[in-house]
């Protein structure tokens, strides 16, 4: 964690006029980051009231919550110890009000020069991944084999935007850290290109292309998707390609150009693309990569390239082999979303992403000799067309179980491969890998037990219905 003195922030953003009694300060709150771990433990807050606009809104960084400035005086009050970082302006909106606070010509534009400042001063190279789905998990297991040998600072947000990205810049890089590990997500088409010119990546990959985000500012097609995803390649030197992938697969480099097809996306520094599943397969439930035997939390097609990418990141930067595969092995899910659970006495892969159709489509993809799906409850924010395709899966497993309140259900009961439920004893008589599916668990809870499960059940059900 970075701290900075009055004198050291007034050479980089000159402070106009100062009133408090702090001197230093080991946290500026700019933006939640993850990890509040770091704001909780800080004694000395320097607050940024962040406000937004109009142009944020259009570019589709839609967070309302990090617009700080319009509940300034909320703040002040919840916050007395807070020193705010203010303008002019301000200054004369505040002047009824008692609270410490220096004064600067432009908060957003200090902001800029605080995170240009940090990042111009460290060496660490930045890793970013993109794709439609497995991004959080890639970037957790790039950075799990990479914390074995070098610092490395995880950039995380369930949507990470630029004002999140120099809020974790300002506050946590340092001369120490050697590599910044991030993903990309897509939510209008340059938002992988805007994140990827914030911070001038080094090493990049482009993983999978599927639906996701679909229709989304003009993105119509699966090959938009590529070309906006592969914008990734602008910058770095060095690009990792799931070659196996239909949509990917289109991509290739001539003389410093980036083509999808015949039709040039932009100029690159990557002179020629790494294949990630070269030399990659499975055998019972362990990955093999380079003949090294890897056993993932769960063993999916997504898993055989989540888990490679992260296996030849680490040879490429000098990880030796038996230390990657180490790191590999005690790996587990980044989030609480996807990971291994005892449900009333039975093992299964717990599944709460928020989302029905790609994270059902990727639990289809699973290499388990016998697998099994479970769906306790439907993400209500599924399009009814969109929701009707997942029955289109149902047939990659060997049974699907439905519970008889969920929604949709109409769509799905007569399905050949689906039998409705009631209660959880069914799992008992279940001899292979079972996949409980609960869009939204994770939204109220950090970590599955029966307990919360049961609540959420009997007492928020309907609420959680409207507010997915």
């Amino acid at each position: 964690m970075n701290t900075w003195s009055l004198e050291k922030l007034n050479n980089i953003i000159n402070i106009k006029e100062v009133k408090t009694d702090v001197i230093s300060f080991d946290h500026l709150r700019i933006t939640a980051i993850a990890d509040k771990k770091y704001e909780r433990e800080a004694k000395n807050i320097l607050f940024f009231p962040i406000t937004l606009g109009d142009d944020v809104v259009r570019d589709g960084w839609i967070i309302k919550l990090l617009d700080l400035r319009k509940n300034i005086i909320n703040y002040i009050k919840d916050k007395p110890d807070y020193t705010y970082v203010i303008d002019d302006k301000m200054k004369e909106e505040l002047k009824e009000e008692e609270f410490k606070y220096i004064v600067v010509d432009d908060i957003m534009a200090s902001i800029d020069k605080l995170f240009t400042y940090t990042l111009e001063g460290s060496n660490a190279k930045k890793i970013c991944v993109t794709g439609s789905v497995g991004k959080t998990t890639t970037a957790g297991l790039i950075e799990d084999v990479l914390k074995t040998k070098y610092n490395v600072l995880r950039l995380y947000s369930k949507r990470l935007t630029p004002i999140i990205i120099k809020a974790y810049i300002i506050n946590l890089l340092t001369s120490n850290t050697d590599y910044i590990v991030l993903e990309a997500s897509i939510w209008y088409r340059d938002h992988v290109k805007k994140i990827c010119d914030l911070l001038k990546t080094d090493i990049c990959a482009l993983i999978n292309i599927d639906s996701s985000h679909l229709n989304n500012d003009g993105m119509n097609t699966k090959d938009d998707l590529c070309k906006y995803k592969a914008l990734i390649f602008e910058h770095p030197t060095i690009g990792f390609i799931n070659e196996t992938d239909n949509y990917i697969s289109n991509l290739h480099i001539s003389d410093n150009l980036l083509y999808y097809n015949n039709e040039k996306i932009c100029q690159t520094n990557v002179n020629k693309f790494i294949p990630i599943m070269e030399n990659v397969s499975y055998k019972g439930d362990k990955i093999l990569i380079n003949d090294k035997s890897i056993k993932p939390f769960v063993l999916s097609k997504l898993s055989l390239v989540e888990y490679a990418l992260a296996y030849k990141i680490g040879t490429y930067l000098g990880i030796d082999n038996a230390t990657i595969t180490l790191a590999l092995n005690n790996a587990g899910p980044v989030e609480h979303r996807l990971e291994p659970q005892n449900i009333f006495g039975k093992d299964v892969i717990f599944d709460s992403d928020i989302s029905t159709y790609e994270r059902i489509k990727q639990l289809a993809g699973n290499l388990y000799d016998k697998s099994y799906l479970v769906i306790r409850k439907f993400g209500s924010a599924e399009h009814t067309n969109r929701m009707i395709k997942v029955k289109e899966l149902f047939d990659k497993f060997d049974r699907v179980y439905l519970f008889s309140d969920i929604a949709y259900l109409k769509y799905f009961k007569d399905h050949k491969n689906v039998t409705i439920v009631s209660n959880h004893d069914f799992m008992k008589k279940i001899d292979g890998t079972i996949f409980y599916h609960y869009s939204g668990y994770y939204r109220s809870f950090d970590k599955f037990n029966v307990e919360n499960l049961k609540y959420i059940e009997n007492e928020r059900y309907k609420v959680l219905e409207r507010r997915d």
